[in-house]
């Protein structure tokens, strides 16, 4: 008969899956991080560094520019909590939107306008960056 069995299909026939064995970078738990690499005098060490540690040499995260509310909440932000003694992050973020949300469009239209200024100083200062980089 023609039934597909899984023990006959190589492990080769997956592509996108990791090999047998090595876990998903998104699976292992965040409490077995490894430490940055120590320098030694072990040949092994020093000719085998990890992946993840090679590409963030290579290539620094850099963030994206802050959109027109995040630049007003930055702004408003030690104000609101001087104003209400609030610790707690949401509440403060809530009490923002809300102010935000309550802006006359003149008053918006200045964050809009620096939003655009640092999107623009964003694709000057780096060229080839794509939001996709980060991920």
């Amino acid at each position: 008969s023609s039934r597909f069995s899984p023990h006959v299909v190589p492990a080769a026939s997956h592509p996108g899956l990791p090999p047998a064995g090595i876990p998903h970078p998104g699976i292992v738990s965040p409490s077995v991080k490894q430490e940055p690499a120590q320098p030694s005098s072990s040949p092994a060490a020093s000719s085998c560094p990890v992946p993840g540690q090679r590409e963030q040499q290579q290539k620094p995260h850099i963030k994206k520019p802050l959109n027109a509310f995040m630049l007003y909440m930055k702004e408003q932000r030690a104000q609101v909590v001087a104003e209400c003694t609030l610790k707690e992050s949401a509440a403060i973020n809530q009490i923002l939107g809300r102010r935000w949300h309550s802006l006359p469009r003149e008053e918006q239209a200045k964050y809009y306008e620096l939003a655009r200024k640092e999107r623009q100083l964003h694709s000057q200062l780096y060229p080839s960056w794509s939001a996709r980089d980060n991920y």
